[in-house]
């Protein structure tokens, strides 16, 4: 058979499949993060629609589009995935052509205001983690900077550091890759790094996706990027140190507790101002045991408690210290809504799915210990007070809500800061760690 003959076939093919695609009734729709919607978003979509008795399943891609087709009950259906960018899902349930966006940040405070006619998004209505992920920045194989601070990374981006001989490496210009100003992971970088958004110093190069870094890195021997934790196999990691702790290459553990300093969440928001049955049930999907083994399986980093054993702080409060011996750290760390009072749409999850773990048989004889952290503050009495509230906090929503009255708590103050940054410490520092022993 010809080349062309082949050509012709395939074209058939592809334009019967766009044609079907056209015909089959649309179950719901999903705009945004190529981070989730290159392939977290279909494994996912494919297996929510085996869960309910679906057909014939197929996947169609063109680039960062994808298509999840497949027969419902003898009908035709399809799931459509676009996937260019965490900004775009906002805008697409803005204007109503979508029903789910795809976020690898949060949503900004400027979408929640244009977004407000349809609803609280930052509510536990419209607002579901999903996963987590982590931004590891990344080098050529046979550079020997091995180690950097948040507060160097943020220089080598803005132009204050230009040399890698400035942090003992070669002598010569270094290549900062940025990602476009749409990505969910671009806005995690300027966040974590500077705080908030800014544009890219002119001997930055934007680059369109983390395949493309992720080629250059391995091509340019000055160049430095940042990968999701899932396309940074292979690749030569730097450790990053912010606050108090140690530098650190990124591992699934560390990731999962949230310690690591670019840690971010991944996010699915609805429009909370209406009920779409299939939505509702393929999120309920994907925050179930089966939809976060997907989740994992797709090289990110889910959301069911695991235990893990951690090292002792040197500098540790005794009875800290005691506990970090004896017992191992459960993955959830309990956060709070903005630095306040109130637990975050994550941590009301993880009540259910601590109390789920708990339920097991064989973490039935456990015993629970809440160790509450504070932000930074003068008065170190303050701080204790701060910390033995949040944990106090903790302790009662799951005596209250999940009947587990056999938790004990502990205080340890300001100890341990995850950063220094004024602006992210009350979120990040502020915090509630769960202990088995």
């Amino acid at each position: 058979m010809t080349t062309a003959v082949l050509l012709l076939l395939s074209n058939l093919a592809e334009a019967n499949a766009k044609a079907n695609e056209g015909a089959a009734k649309t179950l719901f729709r999903l705009t945004g993060s190529n981070t989730i919607g290159a392939d977290l978003a279909p494994a996912l979509v494919k297996d929510y629609l085996e869960s309910i008795g679906a057909s014939d399943i197929r996947q169609h891609s063109e680039g960062e589009k994808h298509w999840i087709s497949a027969r419902l009950q003898g009908e035709a259906i399809v799931v459509p995935i676009i996937a260019l960018g965490s900004s775009t899902g906002f805008k697409a349930l803005d204007t109503g052509s979508a029903d789910i966006a795809m976020a690898s940040r949060r949503i900004k405070s400027s979408e929640v205001n244009a977004l407000a006619r349809l609803g609280d998004f930052t509510g536990p209505q419209a607002e579901h983690v999903i996963g987590l992920d982590a931004l590891v920045i990344t080098v050529h194989k046979d550079n020997p900077v091995s180690q950097l601070s948040v507060a160097q990374v943020a220089d080598i981006y803005s132009g204050k550091i230009r040399n890698w001989r400035q942090l003992g490496g070669p002598d010569m210009p270094i290549h900062p890759l940025h990602r476009d100003m749409e990505s969910g992971t671009r806005a995690t970088f300027d966040e974590e790094v500077y705080g908030g958004s800014r544009a890219a110093a002119p001997f930055v190069r934007e680059v369109s996706g983390n395949h493309e870094t992720r080629a250059l890195v391995q091509q340019n021997l000055a160049a430095i990027g940042y990968l999701p934790f899932a396309d940074a196999d292979d690749l030569h990691k730097v450790a990053i140190k912010s606050g108090d702790l140690a530098a650190v290459v990124p591992d699934r553990g560390i990731i999962a507790t949230e310690d690591f300093p670019l840690t971010r969440r991944l996010y699915l928001y609805r429009n909370p101002g209406s009920y779409h049955p299939q939505v509702v049930g393929f999120l309920h999907f994907v925050e179930s045991s089966r939809g976060q083994q997907i989740v994992a399986d797709t090289g990110f980093i889910n959301l069911m408690p695991v235990a893990v054993k951690m090292a002792p702080y040197a500098n540790a409060p005794d009875n800290y210290r005691q506990l970090m011996e004896s017992g191992s750290r459960l993955s959830i760390s309990f956060r709070f809504a903005d630095g306040s009072t109130e637990l975050d749409n994550r941590a009301l999850r993880d009540l259910h799915r601590l109390q789920d773990f708990m339920a097991e048989a064989e973490n039935r004889n456990l015993s629970l210990t809440l160790v509450g952290f504070s932000d930074r503050k003068a008065n170190t009495n303050i701080s204790e007070l701060i910390s033995r509230f949040r944990a106090l906090k903790v302790q009662g929503a799951l005596l209250r809500d999940h009947q587990m009255g056999d938790s004990q708590i502990m205080a340890v103050g300001a100890f341990a800061p995850l950063t220094a940054d004024r602006e992210q410490g009350p979120v990040k520092n502020s915090r509630v760690e769960v202990w088995i022993n």
